[in-house]
């Protein structure tokens, strides 16, 4: 379940971030903010920011390391550590998520009918 949620908060993500993937030269389109229901910005920044940092960048400097040396009889021994990142962490919004993504969408088809309609009719 951990990877297929990942991967769904990195399709999620994308409309919302300029990919540096095989998207030709030139101008790069993006979603704004605009349809994002306030009572759920917050949730939608984290997850933004776990794409980036962790799902599909891995941006964290070396995920937080950090070096122990100690010395034992039979001489010094370093060991590495580093902070345990799962990339579930907001699996248990899962129903917040879902309720997001639901309004986000019914904002932007209100968008679009709103733009149909100040189309000009040809006749």
């Amino acid at each position: 379940m951990g990877p297929a949620f990942q991967f769904a908060l990195v399709e999620y993500s994308k409309p919302y971030r300029n990919s540096r993937g095989r998207v030709g030269k030139g101008v790069e389109y993006k979603l704004e903010d605009m349809h994002i229901p306030a009572k759920h910005r917050e949730l939608h920044k984290r997850i933004l920011a776990a794409r980036d940092q962790i799902h599909a960048h891995s941006d964290l400097t070396v995920k937080e390391a950090k070096l122990y040396v100690v010395n034992t009889a039979s001489g010094k021994y370093a060991s590495r550590v580093q902070k345990a990142i799962r990339g579930t962490e907001e699996l248990s919004n899962i129903d917040s998520i879902i309720e997001l993504i639901e309004q986000t969408l019914d904002s932007m088809y209100i968008e679009v009918k709103r733009l149909e309609t100040a189309l000009p009719i040809n006749s």
